[in-house]
């Protein structure tokens, strides 16, 4: 059930939702926040029956949007800026029309039919999970558990094929993609390593440059592969947007989150369809990130930890392959450009975002590709661990 409010401002509640100029969206003058009521309010426009002093209590996430939780039951996720979630709110449309349990319950949207900008998405209103957690937290634990004498994880396969049948409902559409989209993949790929080959400095710095060549062939294989087809992929998929839920036999099950496109992009860019191997790889990146958070928490550089992302990385692609039923939708043979483009973005995130986190791409970087040894280089130590820190 979706709702529409109108209007170039809406009461709601005793509030005022308002967008600026810079399409922020606002409640009061400010960043919408959770106990005012508001989302509380616009959960009541899809789910009539919830009471009017529903609790709420916010997501102790980062996040680009704002995400409430409701009476225990619903999350409202609340847009920062107009159209954030449009992507977001299609997609998951489609997911719930093919019956999909891959991502959580989809009880509506609320819509706003403003004067100068048109129709967009104001919030998503979706099923709470009870005790979930996300990827970077159960992955990392479960991996930390597996190098010192813990049981193998088990979730790789599982996650590949839940990948796999969200691919298929959004690839229904699938199209051949431009006859010049080598050479544009190539080029988004080409320009972030040199943004953050222009960035490196210190030991992180000539590990990369040492390894420049090896990621820039790695990116070269993006020219040369046919241009294949292309569909709404996720675009931002890795371990920390799936949500492992407890179930009441003692297993998990495993739910896809955020839907809202490459935060690397804007918005028009974010909607543009791409192939199904850059979710692929993305993926398989954060495992190697995991294994590096992992041998962070351990203090000290841990072989086994990128051996265990080795072998999930095998389970997971196998298992996407075997459950995909959409004939031709993954070239392979774009997977290593694509996940050498994912490591400078990572990179680049560090620079601009968080320095802390340079140190998990910079393992990464420096086990997957060989060095050219044209730069003096320290190996590859994780930085202290702060269990207080994010």
């Amino acid at each position: 059930m979706n709702s529409t409010l109108s209007g170039a401002g809406i009461a709601l509640d005793g509030h005022e939702l308002t967008v600026d100029a810079g399409a922020r969206v606002l409640v009061d003058g400010r960043s919408p926040r959770a106990g005012d009521g508001v989302a509380a309010a616009l959960a009541r426009r899809v789910v009539p029956d919830l009471a009017a002093d529903s609790p709420e209590r916010t997501i102790a996430v980062d996040q680009t949007n704002t995400s409430v939780i409701v009476d225990d039951r619903y999350v409202v996720k609340i847009v920062a800026r107009w159209a954030a979630a449009d992507r977001a709110g299609t997609l998951l449309e489609r997911l719930a029309a093919a019956g999909s349990d891959d991502v959580a319950r989809l009880f509506g949207r609320v819509l706003w039919q403003h004067p100068r900008w048109g129709t967009s998405t104001l919030a998503l209103i979706t099923e709470f999970l009870d005790g979930a957690s996300d990827g970077w937290t159960w992955a990392v634990d479960d991996v930390l558990a597996a190098v010192t004498g813990g049981p193998e994880p088990d979730w790789p396969g599982p996650l590949g094929r839940l990948v796999a049948r969200v691919h298929d409902v959004l690839g229904a559409d699938a199209e051949p993609a431009a006859a010049d989209a080598g050479a544009t993949r190539y080029r988004r790929a080409a320009d972030a390593l040199a943004e953050a080959v222009a960035a490196a400095s210190g030991p992180s710095g000539a590990r990369l440059l040492n390894r420049r060549t090896s990621l820039e062939d790695a990116m070269r294989t993006l020219r040369q592969a046919a241009p294949g087809v292309e569909f709404a992929i996720h675009g931002d998929l890795h371990v920390g947007q799936v949500l492992a839920s407890p179930m009441p036999d003692g297993g998990r099950r495993f739910t896809l989150i955020d839907f809202d496109g490459d935060p690397r992009l804007d918005v028009d860019s974010r909607a543009r369809p791409d192939a199904a191997a850059r979710d692929l790889a993305h993926m398989t990146v954060s495992f190697d990130l995991v294994a590096a958070v992992a041998q962070r928490r351990l203090g000290r550089a841990e072989p086994r930890a990128f051996d265990w992302a080795d072998r999930a990385r095998a389970a997971f692609l196998a298992a996407y392959r075997t459950e995909l039923r959409t004939p031709g939708l993954f070239d392979e043979s774009l997977l290593p450009g694509f996940e050498a483009e994912q490591l400078a973005a990572e990179l680049l995130y560090a620079d601009r975002f968080l320095p802390l986190w340079r140190y998990a791409p910079d393992a990464v970087i420096t086990y997957r590709h060989p060095s050219s040894d044209d730069h003096p280089e320290e190996p590859w130590t994780p930085p202290p661990f702060d269990p207080t820190s994010n």
